[in-house]
């Protein structure tokens, strides 16, 4: 017995080719036909059924139904996930009513519809296979399998794909309907040319048992060609029906050849009568999966298998007088996907062949393959004179020879087969439905509760007659109505959102939450309100619909001013699945801004600072936040907190609620230097509530200190760092930990939190001379603070106080007395 380790590589790129054949000699019928078969008309429309890309035209009230079925006629191309994307452009202008088994990826615009909206009023629809698993209502034979297609050779019934849709504004017979043009069909990416549609026999439908005949009222086939040139030009890519944004992050492993597949053939052992090949294909490319994978080989010892391990093998005998032809295919729930590039993603095959004495030799690379196809594609080979010699034994075919016979013999070609923003989503008979959406963008200021009061002005008489996911404050007069009653009648209704645990029917997306919203920098997901709105008597057109005006903000107090309702370019919305895309009717903006002046007159919050080393505590300054007048505030211990706590805010007749200090803020921020190791300092934040009715949720801080960007370990609260500008990292946000310190207490026992950062000292900056380790500004829920004056900062013992104001104040009084007794 002699083993023989003689392999090597040749990868699955798409060499340079001269032109683009339409025929392929491993496979003379490959090919997708596309059918559409109208089966009955109505008053101005059609509805069509396709088969094996047939499309059978089936008839209802204003419509035309059709089935459309794509048949993979190749025997070793399939269509792999994400699936293909057919696409095609209306004669006239048609639009998609509804579609079963499939959907369009993008609406169109379909502002000029009323109560109904079409699936689809683009005029050059492009459709896509939905995925497994939708509801049985939403299904139709042969459909929903993501778009995949396995190859007539692989599993042909797996090779079909089919779905419905109903076409309006179509015409109501043969000579009024007009074909579809311009057809084209990705799977997975380009290479396919379609031809225009032909009309041809109506088809002919059995029943299940076979007793009855029917037929379409129209049929016309469109046939598809692949074209290996097309699809790729020595640049295998990955393709996607559904358009990002997001640049393009290259997912291709790096190796010296740069392909996206490897296929290995290893000569591994000669026996007396037989003879052993090992073969792996090796996945390069990352975010890619391959699906229902076929490899095609052809090698004229393939006449001979007698065993094929881990892979399935069919032969393709496409002339008698020919059998050196295979197709090999994983094994269903096994290895029929081959992974993503990494640890996974290669898969192994082990065939024997039995020798032909007249034809078996390990001479001149006869035991290495002709070529070889990955799912379809022609891989590049090595030149002959790079194969693997005999030992003792030189290459006997020069790389002149070679390129020769390249230019001399035809190559097999692979062509034939396959804010706060307003949006309008429909139009009623006398107005329109829309979703509010209210986005925070700002990075530290939440709306706490009791949350956001939306407010506007109608242009016109218009009402609300529903709402979900939010409430009118006020019905208003409603006596003109008769029958059905308005939501609200008011010219300048208020809007409020609803509280968590509504009833479902009453919920929206982003709804519910007691109007309470985070910040941008807190959690982005939380930072959304939206609801939706029936409005009646406002126009039933984009012309005619006038956009409200004056709008205002709460949150939950006042300090916000909005801008006047901008029209921007109808808002688009991405499926789940990335697969379909819809827009609003209209859409309209606007933008609301923030100012601490005008929410309030005095700061809402106040810093005390301690140290160390210095007994000394900086208290807020004096009148911080106001000075304390007759009924103004509420002592501690004083009875009359009883009746403040826990009231409700609307019938306590403004009586006070925040307890007397020299400071009167209703929030205290304590630093204290707590502790100095030899390369660590630590500081103790605390902060106090002396707001009886108020709890602060989800609450924010914002310290600036030149030593954040040095923090090392932050304790009990949450912490992010604000970097506005790259070349200054001074700023940082802290906030409660959810579920266990994001609410701040009313004033009490309970109305504090504390937390503990340690930070790293830079040596070419640390002193805690001159205040150095106290903030510079601190924020409380996006409010400045009121802080200390420098000079009354704790000071280092055994220094001169850093109050030089004061020292100079002492000596100008000297001076004055020498004077006056001069």
């Amino acid at each position: 017995m002699l083993f023989f380790f003689f392999f090597f590589f040749f990868y699955c790129f798409i060499s340079p080719l001269t032109f683009a054949a339409a025929y392929d000699l491993l496979d003379p019928h490959g090919r997708i036909d596309i059918k559409w078969d109208v089966m009955s008309w109505t008053p101005d429309d059609y509805v069509i059924e396709t088969l094996f890309i047939e499309m059978h035209t089936l008839t209802r009230d204003m419509n035309f139904q059709a089935v459309v079925t794509i048949n993979n006629n190749q025997m070793y191309r399939q269509i792999m996930s994400p699936g293909w994307t057919l696409g095609w452009t209306w004669a006239k202008k048609e639009v998609i009513w509804s579609m079963v088994g499939a959907q369009g990826t993008d609406q169109g615009d379909c502002s000029k519809f009323k109560g109904n909206i079409p699936h689809c009023c683009s005029r050059n629809p492009a459709i896509v296979d939905l995925t497994p698993g939708v509801p049985k209502n939403q299904q139709f034979s042969q459909c929903c399998k993501d778009g995949e297609l396995a190859s007539l050779g692989e599993d042909p019934a797996a090779s079909v794909s089919s779905f419905q849709l109903s076409v309006g504004l179509s015409g109501t017979w043969n000579k009024t309907v007009r074909l579809p043009k311009n057809f084209y069909l990705l799977g997975l990416g380009p290479g396919y040319t379609c031809s225009a549609a032909t009309v041809v026999q109506p088809s002919t439908f059995f029943s299940s048992g076979g007793r009855r005949k029917t037929y379409a009222m129209m049929s016309w086939t469109v046939t598809c060609s692949y074209s290996q040139t097309l699809a790729s030009k020595n640049d295998p890519k990955s393709f996607s029906t559904a358009k990002s944004d997001i640049p393009v992050v290259p997912q291709l492993q790096c190796t010296n050849h740069m392909c996206p597949i490897r296929v290995h053939w290893h000569v591994k052992t000669n026996y007396k009568e037989h003879w052993c090949v090992k073969i792996a294909i090796t996945n390069f490319k990352y975010q890619m999966n391959n699906t229902q994978w076929t490899l095609v080989v052809r090698h004229p010892n393939l006449k001979n298998v007698t065993d094929v391990y881990h892979f399935v093998y069919k032969p393709l005998t496409l002339y008698e007088s020919i059998n050196d032809t295979g197709m090999f295919h994983g094994i269903k729930y096994y290895n029929e996907l081959l992974p993503e590039a990494g640890p996974h993603g290669n898969v192994q095959s082990e065939l024997i062949f039995e020798k032909d004495k007249n034809t078996f030799t390990l001479e001149r690379g006869w035991a290495f393959p002709l070529q070889v196809y990955f799912n379809g594609d022609e891989c590049m080979m090595p030149p002959p004179d790079a194969y693997p010699f005999l030992p003792n034994a030189a290459p006997t075919v020069p790389a002149s020879a070679y390129h020769i016979a390249t230019r001399l013999q035809p190559r097999l070609v692979l062509k034939y087969a396959y804010l706060l923003l307003l949006m309008i989503f429909s139009h009623a008979a006398d107005g329109y439905v829309a979703v509010v959406t209210m986005t925070n963008f700002q990075m530290y200021r939440h709306i706490m509760s009791p949350g956001w009061t939306l407010g506007w002005t109608w242009s016109k008489k218009e009402v609300i007659w529903g709402m979900v996911g939010a409430q009118a404050t006020e019905q208003g007069d409603c006596s003109k109505f008769k029958g059905n009653i308005p939501h609200c009648c008011k010219r300048n209704p208020t809007v409020v959102d609803l509280l968590p645990g509504v009833p479902f029917n009453q919920q929206i997306a982003n709804c519910c939450k007691g109007g309470v919203v985070a910040s941008q920098g807190q959690d982005t997901s939380a930072a959304v309100s939206s609801f939706q709105v029936s409005v009646g008597l406002s126009g039933s057109s984009n012309r005619t619909v006038r956009l409200p005006k004056n709008f205002t903000l709460l949150g939950p107090g006042k300090g916000y001013t909005c801008s006047q309702a901008k029209p921007v370019p109808p808002t688009v919305f991405i499926s789940p699945d990335g697969r379909r895309k819809t827009q609003a009717m209209m859409t309209w903006n606007v933008t609301c801004t923030y100012s601490q002046i005008l929410a309030s007159q005095h700061p809402t919050c106040c810093v005390s600072l301690s140290s160390f080393y210095n007994s000394v505590i900086t208290p807020c300054p004096a009148c911080s936040c106001g000075c304390q007048n007759n009924n103004s505030c509420v002592a501690s211990g004083s009875e009359t907190i009883r009746s403040v706590v826990g009231t409700n805010r609307s019938t306590l007749n403004n009586a006070p609620s925040i307890q007397c200090t020299q400071h009167m803020c209703p929030i205290r921020v304590h630093w204290h230097v707590k502790l100095n190791y030899k390369e660590y300092w630590r500081v103790k934040i605390s902060v106090t509530n002396f707001n009886y009715q108020v709890n602060y949720t989800q609450w924010t801080l914002v310290v600036q200190h030149p030593n954040l960007n040095n923090v090392t370990q932050v304790f009990s609260f949450a912490y992010k760092p604000l970097v506005p500008y790259r070349s200054t990292n001074d700023s940082g946000m802290f906030y409660g930990l959810k579920f266990f310190n994001d609410v701040l207490m009313e004033a009490g026992p309970s109305g504090n939190i504390q937390s503990e950062l340690i930070l790293e000292k830079d040596i070419d900056t640390f002193t805690f001379k001159e205040g150095w380790a106290f903030p510079r500004n601190i924020y409380f829920n996006g409010d400045e603070c009121k802080m200390p004056l420098p000079e009354d900062y704790p000071f280092l013992p055994n220094s001169a106080h850093s109050n030089q104001i004061a020292s100079l104040t002492l000596a100008a009084f000297l001076l004055l007395t020498l004077l006056a007794f001069w």
